[in-house]
């Protein structure tokens, strides 16, 4: 674990030993905040030094004792699980959980299912829907207490590193209404609906975490599906359900290293890649045509992200159409686009002719990978869609970072922190059958550790009935 991780864990033990006993029916409020989203860039660069657990009273929380922690203040709100319901429905909230029409079609039955959304429609894919929205209520004597205390108390930390930074502070203190009104409409949901188990897509998310909480008060048993790969620690840790869904072996090892018990791991997979075994796709001349690309050329597909390190990434963009038998499609990354940040993308089509931006928010990812000769992508869940997909990968690994991340390194040289060495990789795959075969191995050994098959809805529901046999 490295110096930032180690801080950013025993920082949020120190908030947890604080701060705990600010509670809504029972419910620690900070188990409900998404803490690393109330360290701002100034504290942030504090818990990079090795010196900041000096200001600290907490001793050092170890990798393996993450989990552990955080399941000593959930194992006093927790009541035992339900061994069996035959009346309880499955609630599925749709945010985040990416589960497409096909695995509820084929897998869920309406009769037994309840997908909760923000949707005003009585019905999503053939199942049933309720709105969030339908449950809420004020809260405001609670709230206004709850504040007052939380203020008072920073008042006593002025001092602190964290405690004493104001954006902490008003970030934790503006996060309590909404955190409170967020527990209220779960407790209601549960006092009227008859829930026998949960799938969410994160608990990243306040409500996701709220239900998976709150329905362990109730006994209801709880499935956290993975919604990405694991890159930042902080969005995957602590676990708040019962069991959580990983893609592969790798995942299941990261787990167990930060204290998860192994029969908490189910090796599920992800339901939103079973379409991947099922699509048909377009014609590929249609596609062309479409994207106005020269058919007799490579085309690559190079998908961004955010914090790169953009000179990297623009070197290796002109080495890359140095070759005259390449063309580009860049696909910026939904935060980019969310953001309008894709502005340095548009620059480089008006600078080549072989680059096409794609800033459609049509979601045909598949797609276009299914279309392209190869897949040029940052440090990304879309390296695995396109290794699935049956399509080279080349990764650029040119993050701004506080870490380094380990997640793709079996793929060798396939991954790259050097434009001009991924460049060679993307020459050296197109002109040699040797490097083809090369990559053919080092792509069938990726994917022996992978759950995903085409069989994750499958998976889904299998242990959902095992929940209540």
């Amino acid at each position: 674990m490295n110096t930032y991780l180690s801080n950013y864990w025993t920082l949020y033990q120190e908030f947890v030993e604080t701060f705990n006993h600010l509670k809504f029916r029972e419910i620690p409020i900070v188990l409900l905040t998404n803490f690393y989203q109330q360290i701002d860039n100034e504290l942030k660069i504090k818990m990079e030094n090795k010196d900041f657990q000096a200001n600290l009273k907490s001793p050092e929380l170890n990798q393996e004792m993450i989990q552990p922690y955080f399941e000593k203040w959930l194992e006093k709100i927790r009541v035992p699980l339900m061994l069996k319901t035959n009346n309880g429905k499955i609630l599925i909230n749709s945010d985040y959980t990416r589960i497409p029409e096909l695995t509820y079609n084929k897998w869920f039955n309406p009769n037994e299912t309840i997908i909760l959304s923000r949707s005003k429609s009585s019905h999503i894919f053939g199942i049933p829907s309720e709105s969030i929205a339908k449950y809420e209520e004020k809260n405001t004597k609670d709230i206004e207490e709850i504040v007052n205390n939380a203020t008072s108390l920073f008042e006593k930390f002025k001092n602190h590193p964290a405690f004493g930074n104001e954006f902490f502070q008003q970030t934790f203190l503006n996060r309590i209404p909404l955190i409170v009104k967020t527990l209220s409409t779960v407790f209601n949901l549960f006092d009227k609906l008859d829930i026998s188990s949960i799938v969410v897509g994160t608990t990243e998310d306040m409500q996701s975490r709220a239900l998976s909480i709150v329905g362990s008060m109730r006994g209801i048993k709880s499935i956290c599906l993975q919604h990405g790969i694991l890159m930042g620690e902080e969005a995957f840790m602590p676990v708040f359900t019962t069991v959580v869904g990983v893609y592969g072996d790798y995942e299941k090892r990261w787990y167990s290293q930060r204290g998860l018990p192994i029969n908490r791991i189910s090796e599920l997979g992800h339901p939103k890649f079973d379409e991947i075994f099922t699509n048909s796709r377009t014609v590929k001349e249609t596609f062309f045509k479409k994207y106005d690309f020269d058919p007799n050329k490579q085309t690559l597909l190079v998908i961004t992200g955010p914090q790169l390190d953009f000179i990297k990434f623009e070197t290796l963009i002109k080495n890359i159409l140095d070759n005259p038998n390449f063309q580009i499609i860049i696909k910026p990354h939904p935060w980019e686009m969310g953001k309008k940040k894709y502005g340095v993308y548009l620059e480089l089509e008006k600078k080549y002719k072989s680059i096409k931006v794609y800033t459609s928010r049509e979601n045909n990812l598949y797609e276009l990978i299914s279309h392209v000769d190869g897949v040029v992508s940052s440090l990304s869940t879309v390296v695995l869609e396109s290794i699935l997909l049956n399509k080279p990968v080349f990764i650029y690994n040119f993050l701004n970072s506080n870490r380094s991340y380990d997640y793709f390194d079996k793929l060798g040289d396939y991954i790259q922190t050097d434009p001009n060495q991924l460049t060679k990789v993307v020459n050296d795959y197109y002109i040699s059958s040797g490097h083809k075969g090369i990559y053919e191995n080092i792509r069938n050994l990726y994917l022996s550790d992978s759950y995903n098959d085409g069989f994750s809805g499958k998976k889904l529901i299998d242990l959902i009935k095992y929940f209540n046999m």
